[in-house]
C-alpha cells in the first residue's frame, strides 16, 4: 500500500546560504535533501554541477539551514528516517536580488500521520463569574 504525501512545509526559506545561486545550477522545482546537524539545526542539501577542467560532475553540497520554526516539526521524522520529498519552490540569484542576497525556499512533503504538531497549550480554568455565565447560556 502506497501512502499519500502531503504538504507538511508548504515554503520555508533557506537562511546562511553557503553558495552563489547562479552558479549552481539548480532551478526551481530541483529535489533536495534534509540532515539533522549535531547542533540540531537542519541543513538543506542538493545536487549541483561542478566543472573542473572541462568535466561536469554532480556533487551533494549544503546550501543553508532550515529556521528554528521548522526543528520541532521535521527533527522527530529526520532522526527516525521516514520519507520526505523535499523540492526547491523558489530561487532569486544575486544578480537578481533587488539587495543583492540571493533567496532559497524549499517545500517539504511526507506522510502527515508521521508529523505531529505541537499539542494545544492547557485551557485556563474559568473564573466562577464566567461559570455562572456558561451555566444561563446552557438553560436557555
Amino acid at each position: 500500500m502506497q501512502e499519500i504525501i502531503e504538504p507538511i512545509i508548504h515554503k520555508a526559506a533557506v537562511t546562511e546560504l553557503k553558495l552563489m545561486l547562479k552558479t549552481t545550477g539548480l532551478s526551481i522545482g530541483d529535489s533536495a535533501q534534509l540532515h539533522l546537524e549535531d547542533d540540531t539545526r537542519i541543513a538543506v542539501y542538493a545536487h549541483i554541477h561542478k566543472r573542473r577542467f572541462l568535466i561536469r560532475r554532480r556533487v551533494l553540497a549544503r546550501f543553508g539551514y532550515l529556521g528554528a520554526h521548522a526543528t520541532p516539526l521535521l527533527a522527530p521524522a529526520l532522526r527516525r528516517g521516514d520519507h520526505m520529498r523535499v523540492r526547491v519552490v523558489d530561487l532569486t540569484p544575486e544578480h537578481l536580488a533587488p539587495n543583492g542576497k540571493a533567496e532559497m525556499y524549499i517545500s517539504v512533503w511526507g506522510t502527515a500521520r508521521h508529523f505531529h504538531a505541537r499539542p494545544a497549550p492547557p485551557l485556563m480554568p474559568l473564573t466562577p463569574n464566567e461559570q455562572s455565565l456558561a451555566s444561563g447560556l446552557s438553560r436557555g
